[in-house]
């Protein structure tokens, strides 16, 4: 019952997702935007509208971001699984140690 909760809750994101979407896809305008007031025409001075140099720098930006981000994961990644791989062969030898212990014990 829980999962169909979280189903639903889900389903109702994406769809008013999609109905944001389809209201703002034909001819987005800052206008059209509830709350925006256009302050300046000029692309140097409008919050709305990016001048050449100011996207190729955004997108420079993203594209460090996701660089970094997925180097950290990867990074990250290597080192749980080397210390997973650590602690299971540490147990494993502990395991063999208790056991070697017992049979001293018995004799």
């Amino acid at each position: 019952m829980k999962r169909i909760g979280i189903l639903v809750i889900l389903l109702a994101i994406i769809a008013g997702g999609g109905f944001l979407t389809a209201s703002f896809q034909g001819g987005v305008e800052p206008t059209s935007i509830p709350g925006a007031k256009v302050q300046c025409a000029d692309p140097a001075c409008s919050v709305f509208v990016s001048e050449p140099w100011q996207t190729g720098q955004f997108l420079l930006l993203i594209g460090f971001v996701l660089f970094n981000l997925i180097g950290i994961g990867a990074t990250l990644a290597i080192l749980f699984w080397f210390l997973n791989k650590q602690i299971a062969s540490n147990k494993g030898s502990a395991a063999s140690a208790g056991d070697e212990k017992k049979s001293i014990e018995k004799a």
